[in-house]
């Protein structure tokens, strides 16, 4: 299994997949980080999430940059590279969302 986000535009009907970790990385990584810096949003990643309202895009986007660091600082360099390359995906994912208002992601 795997988490990801899918973005939507509702006005072409398109979807991208945007791909975060396999479920295990997920659980044993992420989570544990999310965990330790106490985040709201990004475990809300593993389940399904739905739509994050567009007020909360600002505040996942930090917690992901918060996890980022983390990684940086507490995983070997080779398992922080590849985490932190996922990082770097979501959160541009998200970025794209907040600069364009047709789009939502969940």
């Amino acid at each position: 299994m795997a988490v990801e986000l899918l973005i939507r535009n509702p006005e072409t009907n398109g979807l991208k997949l945007v791909p975060v970790a396999t479920s295990e990385v997920f659980r044993n990584y992420w989570m544990k980080g999310c965990s330790e810096l106490k985040l709201r949003y990004v475990p809300r990643f593993e389940d399904g999430l739905d739509d994050f309202a567009r007020s909360e895009l600002s505040a996942a986007i930090q917690e992901l940059r918060d996890l980022r660091l983390w990684f940086q600082g507490t995983q070997s360099p080779q398992d922080a590279r590849g985490l932190v390359g996922r990082v770097d995906t979501v959160i541009a994912a998200f970025e794209r969302v907040v600069n364009d208002p047709k789009l939502s992601i969940g």
